[in-house]
């Protein structure tokens, strides 16, 4: 199929023949312009298939065929990895790196390549005649893999959007840990310790009732007493402590 019919070569490659007189991207004259002409980056993402791709322009006046392979063919797909190129015309070719399961040893130390090969048509449609060995028609561009850190995920809150919502925070704690009437605060301690009072003095009243029939009852009801006068004297100080100590 087109997507995982690349085709395997050496990891030796040909060097491709210098040129002159033409643009840094482009092959030889009469052949492909390659963008990129040198290296091809992938992001790595680890379990992600990685695509990028390769853009293929035919700068001159007749059809040009090309021709891509690669050196780690089960580890790349190329959609087309074969076609044509009329004059004037560009060929976008798709190269997706299959998900990865693991961080390569040395992020820069890949030696998987890739080679673009390019030759007048001629009319012919017959890939392996087109690129035979020993065409001496036939111009070739070398890509090496590179690999660059995956991209760091967008922050959810701008920096300075962040700070400020932090300070928003901290100021809302504040305002709301501090009590905004504080005679109000006093006037509500003073009716709990009113209250407290009158708790003692109901619980001292029923000590001092002689005991009798009803002696389980009241003394259910005293324990009652007990605690409740123990809590209030109790958030009493709390309060107390609280006036003493502001924020």
């Amino acid at each position: 199929s087109g997507l995982s019919a690349t085709t395997q070569i050496s990891p030796r490659l040909a060097s491709p023949r210098p040129c002159s007189g033409t643009p840094a991207s482009a092959t030889m004259a009469d052949g492909l312009q390659i963008n990129p002409d040198k290296e091809l980056k992938f992001r790595l993402e680890l379990k992600k298939q990685i695509p990028t791709t390769i853009r293929l322009y035919n700068p001159g006046s007749v059809e040009l065929a090309f021709k891509v392979k690669t050196t780690a063919p089960k580890k790349y797909c190329v959609k087309p990895n074969t076609g044509f190129v009329a004059p004037g015309g560009t060929q976008v070719v798709h190269v997706i790196m299959q998900a990865q399961r693991d961080w390569p040893a040395d992020l820069n130390g890949c030696k998987d390549k890739f080679l673009v090969q390019s030759v007048p048509s001629g009319g012919a449609v017959d890939f392996a005649e087109l690129f035979a060995k020993g065409n001496e028609g036939v111009t070739e561009t070398k890509l090496r893999v590179t690999y660059q850190q995956p991209a760091p995920p967008p922050s959810p809150v701008p920096e300075g959007e962040e700070d400020s919502k932090t300070e928003d925070t901290t100021a809302s704690f504040k305002t709301s840990a501090l009590p905004g009437d504080v005679p109000s605060l006093q006037r509500e301690l003073e009716r709990y310790r009113v209250k407290n009072e009158s708790l003692s003095a109901d619980l001292n009243a029923s000590l001092r009732t002689k005991p009798g029939t009803g002696g389980g009852q009241r003394g259910f009801s005293l324990l009652h007493l007990l605690i409740t006068a123990i809590l209030f004297f109790v958030i009493g100080l709390a309060y107390a402590k609280f006036l003493g100590n502001p924020l």
